[in-house]
């Protein structure tokens, strides 16, 4: 780097650092008089009278504050003496804590003139300039720039002077003051070595942010959702963000500790460990939206944006890696190939500096890494081991999962989350969105575009929001293109593996109406072209399934040539033919070469081409009786990798999908045992290839002996609990329950109760522990269907442990015989079941339980509640009161008090979907308190009625008067 041709810029920089900042200290000094040098500015505007003091931050809805990334926080609560802020923080602090400043929305700041505000808002553009500019720059330009900057700094002081009322000789001495020290600044040699060891800093955030711009232009380059090319003639891009949706996204699902993660809170879960560098892992199975969020961040990233992804623009820099590409190997060609070509002024000093810059690295797709990638991320995740504002994001497959985590120093904080998918009640709105940008980018594409109704129809029809493989965002986008060309294809039996055959299908129809328009093909007839595309297809399965043994999701050069002889040989359009299965991508190379190259749209597409090769090949074997057919095919594959089977999972699955009828019992079994040693072991996992493949009943029942029971050894899974069933899966177990040996079962059962009727003949030789209908449960309604009581006796049994449903007839007469339930959760919501309840008090049926919980709604008189619920130190008792408004507080009272024992300490009251304000939670408190409720453990309320300084008044309350731990909560799951 020369500082000949930079050395007035390095200048400008310097005057912004020592002058520019010490004027706006001085202003802030000024603007906050009565302050303690010894108090940080949060401690001084919080001890102001609030009636009195005129700053934004008290003025203000704090909401609406300019919002302090974790290093500005650290900075203004550590920092009395405001010498670390930068410029931007002590702007944003002169809005906050300086008085009689403009309010934070005033155009004052941003309109031009020589107020105060805006000259302290030029002041801040003028840093942006300098540090997004180049440094090179002459000596004329540099004392226009120098002229302009003195005349600006001395007006906002003169402004501020008059602003806060101080003296004529403070101003004197303060602008004294900064001629002295920007007239040094012009005046002195300037050494490049002395530069950057006294200003370090400068130098370093003037360069990231130079490449910080090189890096957000890259960005815009970033494709859009692409769907499949067939669609038309044109290169179809969808705009992401009128398609993007947040994930479900669970932690610590696989070790039993499930919980849901905020989507907008991804990072933040890595982030808030500061002391080491970090990685987030994030899991998903194949098309379950891992690309799609790397594309979002980087998109979010690039326009500044961090309301979708809270914590993004904490980071100055971002750095994405596609483990698929072969052209990188090490940490400096990756800084060498995205800073190309802006910034090759720095290249010197380039990867120290962004080393030490806070800075987020995406890794995306650990399955597809090769020799060149894994050694890249090795090298970059060496030479990030210091830098403690640094975070790695890794996305992967569950199979390829340890291999990324073998990757991964032990000096790295980890942290594990998987991408379930589009949550129900969301998954239409997808449809609706990606149909709609359909419509848009690709007109006249189809005769008759489906309309609302037809939309709405093929929705129902399908059951998307309850079918779990229309979870993954993939297979939605599918349907989406089916709906959009083919919608009377699908029913509500198509499963996965026939999204993928009838998007194939469809392809091929589309092919097969260009080909009758090409002038090389439209003399065949109709059979002897489809004979030549199947053909030349045999040998792009080939040709995908040896890429995919290599880690390629891009065609080498070696199989496009392949390809295109073959189309020469049977007299297709080779480019005809490509593009109806792939699409070309454009990449560029470490030395900025740009390569187009054939690859298909998902990596699922050459896993299912790939499945197709091995049936094929399957076909054509004389001996199909003996063992390991499957095994030796993958493995004589000429030109083939090595075979990883732990990649091979998602093909193999494919590939159960498409086991024809006269495959024999080995073939089967051959197939499913590959898919074992795989990583298919777990409970969710067989079940998702019992639904994503429509099995036969011979396959199914191969699948039921590897399928993990009670007392099953690790080896099968390790799930030695008893098996859980649950709506989304009712469908598999209806295949699987009678191929099964006896074994105990729980049924979980959120939607119509009516769904199980399905499961009953195979249910009666299995024993029922659990039965819960969490429905009848948290909205129990005043009617009870008589259906309802019919499925109880067919699936109750004497060692059922858990009941949660509504209290009917039937249910009464069971719990007073049935002696070994430990958890109990009854819905109340009419006299006769406040009736029954009573009725029950008296029984022993309680003196065994653990848990104990009663929902009542208003429906109920307190009339009809004559004796305590059980209270003992042995049971947790907990009364759900729903639905209590202003009019209904003494009924609620009244219920309290007729239900809970006075001084019981073990009962706990909950208020779902109340909507009582803080006088009315008071006012209820006070209530209880006089009719004896005392010393309950806790009082819980939902968190969208009072603020969280109503909380805390209304918690001192609560706790003298009832003697209760106040709590709010969401209560999601009583949401009607």
């Amino acid at each position: 780097m020369s500082l000949s041709t930079m050395k007035y810029g390095c200048k400008v920089i310097m005057n912004l650092e020592a002058a520019a900042k010490e004027v706006m200290k001085i202003v802030l000094k000024w603007g906050t008089p009565g302050k303690d040098p010894k108090e940080d500015f949060i401690t001084y505007v919080k001890r102001l009278d609030p009636s009195t003091s005129k700053t934004n931050y008290i003025l203000e809805d704090k909401k609406t504050h300019p919002k302090l990334d974790k290093t500005q926080k650290d900075k203004v609560e550590n920092d009395n003496s405001c010498e670390t802020y930068d410029i931007t923080l002590l702007l944003i602090s002169i809005k906050l804590y300086c008085i009689n400043m403009a309010r934070l929305n005033d155009t004052a700041w941003f309109s031009d003139g020589d107020e105060l505000e805006n000259l302290l808002y030029q002041i801040k553009m003028a840093q942006n300039n300098a540090m997004h500019e180049s440094l090179e720059m002459t000596e004329t330009e540099f004392e226009e720039k120098t002229k302009k900057l003195q005349e600006d700094l001395i007006a906002t002081l003169t402004k501020a002077k008059e602003r806060f009322g101080r003296s004529d000789a403070e101003l004197k001495k303060e602008i004294e003051n900064l001629e002295i020290v920007m007239n040094r600044i012009t005046d002195e040699p300037l050494d490049l070595d002395d530069f950057q060891r006294e200003n370090p800093s400068v130098l370093q955030e003037h360069i990231i942010s130079r490449g910080a711009d090189q890096l957000k232009q890259h960005s815009t380059y970033e494709k859009s959702i692409t769907p499949i090319s067939f669609l038309t003639t044109n290169k179809v891009k969808l705009p992401l963000n009128k398609i993007y949706m947040a994930t479900k996204v669970m932690q610590g699902r696989p070790e039993g500790k499930e919980k849901d993660v905020d989507h907008c809170d991804l990072i933040k879960l890595a982030q808030d460990q500061s002391t080491q560098p970090q990685v987030l892992v994030v899991e998903g199975l194949a098309g379950s939206g891992k690309t799609t969020l790397v594309e979002h961040m980087t998109t979010e990233w690039s326009q500044g944006s961090s309301d979708s992804i809270r914590g993004l623009n904490e980071y100055k820099l971002l750095l994405k890696v596609q483990c698929r590409d072969p052209h990188l190997s090490s940490y400096v060609d990756l800084i060498d190939f995205l800073f190309q070509p802006s910034t090759p002024e720095y290249k010197e000093l380039l990867s120290k500096l962004v080393k030490k810059s806070s800075l987020l690295v995406i890794i995306d797709g650990i399955d597809e890494v090769n020799k060149s990638s894994r050694e890249l991320i090795q090298d970059i995740l060496h030479q990030m081991q210091g830098n403690p504002k640094c975070t790695v994001i890794f996305t992967t497959r569950p199979e390829a999962l340890q291999e990324g985590l073998q990757l991964i120093p032990n000096t790295y904080y980890r942290v594990e989350v998987e991408l379930v998918g589009i949550p129900m009640g969301q998954r239409e709105d997808f449809l609706h969105r990606y149909l709609d940008e359909l419509h848009k980018t690709c007109p006249g594409t189809t005769p008759t575009p489906p309309t609302t109704d037809d939309i709405n129809q093929c929705i129902k029809q399908l059951d998307v929001e309850t079918k779990e493989h229309f979870r993954l965002p993939l297979n939605l986008s599918i349907v989406a293109i089916l709906m959009y060309s083919w919608p009377d294809k699908m029913n509500r039996n198509t499963t996965q593996t026939e999204l993928y055959y009838l998007i194939h299908e469809l392809t091929l129809e589309k092919l097969e109406k260009r080909l009758i328009d090409n002038d090389l093909t439209k003399d065949f007839g109709h059979r002897k072209r489809l004979d030549k595309v199947e053909n030349w297809l045999s040998a792009m399965y080939c040709e995908m399934f040896i890429a995919l043994t290599h880690d390629q999701l891009t065609l080498q050069e070696e199989s496009v040539n392949k390809l295109r002889s073959k189309c020469d040989t049977l007299d297709l359009p080779p480019d005809e033919m490509m593009a109806a299965f792939m699409e070309t991508r454009t990449m560029k190379t470490f030395r900025g070469v740009d390569l187009d190259c054939y690859s298909v749209p998902h990596k699922g597409f050459q896993e299912r081409y790939g499945a197709l090769y091995i049936k094929e090949s399957i076909k054509k074997l004389k001996k199909r009786k003996k063992s390991e057919n499957v095994k030796q095919i993958m493995l004589s594959t000429p030109g083939a990798g090595k075979i990883q089977l732990s990649k091979m999972q998602n093909l193999l699955q494919m590939l159960v999908g498409m086991i024809p009828h006269d495959w024999n019992s080995i073939m089967v079994k051959d197939v499913l045992n590959l898919l074992q040693e795989a990583g298919v072991y777990r409970r969710d996992q067989w079940l998702d290839v019992i639904e994503d493949t429509k099995c036969s009943e011979k396959v199914v029942k191969a699948i039921a002996d590897h399928f993990p029971l009670p007392g099953a050894s690790v080896s099968t899974g390790g799930e030695n609990g008893p098996i859980v069933i649950q709506d989304r899966r009712i469908a598999a177990y209806e295949k699987l329950l009678g191929h099964i040996r006896d074994t105990q079962v729980i049924l979980d059962i959120d939607r119509d109760p009516a769904s199980l009727n399905c499961l009953l003949a195979s249910l009666a030789r299995h024993v029922c522990i659990g039965f819960s209908l969490y429905q009848a449960f948290y909205h129990p309604t005043k009617d009870i269907h008589p259906d309802v009581d019919q499925l109880l006796s067919k699936v109750w049994s004497s060692d059922l442990s858990e009941y949660v449903g509504p209290l009917s007839d039937y249910v009464f007469s069971r719990l007073q015989r049935v002696h070994s339930l430990r958890d109990i959760r009854l819905g109340i919501s009419s006299n006769h079941q406040a009736t029954l309840l009573m009725e029950l008090n008296t029984s022993t049926s309680f003196k065994d339980l653990n848990h104990l919980n009663v929902v009542v709604t208003p429906e109920v008189l307190p009339a009809a509640i004559t004796t305590n619920l059980p209270g003992n130190y042995n049971i947790n008792v907990c009364l759900s009161l729903l639905d209590v408004t202003d009019e209904r507080v003494s009924w609620a009272c009244e219920m309290v008090a007729n239900l809970i024992k006075p001084s019981q300490e073990d009962y706990d009251i909950e208020f779902p979907r109340s909507t009582l304000d803080e006088a009315g939670w008071i006012r209820m408190i006070q209530d209880l308190g006089r009719r004896g409720v005392k010393n309950i453990w806790g009082m819980h309320v939902p968190d969208t009625s009072i603020s969280s300084d109503q909380e805390h008044r209304i918690r001192h309350i609560c706790l003298n008067t009832l003697g209760a731990r106040l709590g709010t909560y969401q209560f999601n799951q009583w949401k009607k």
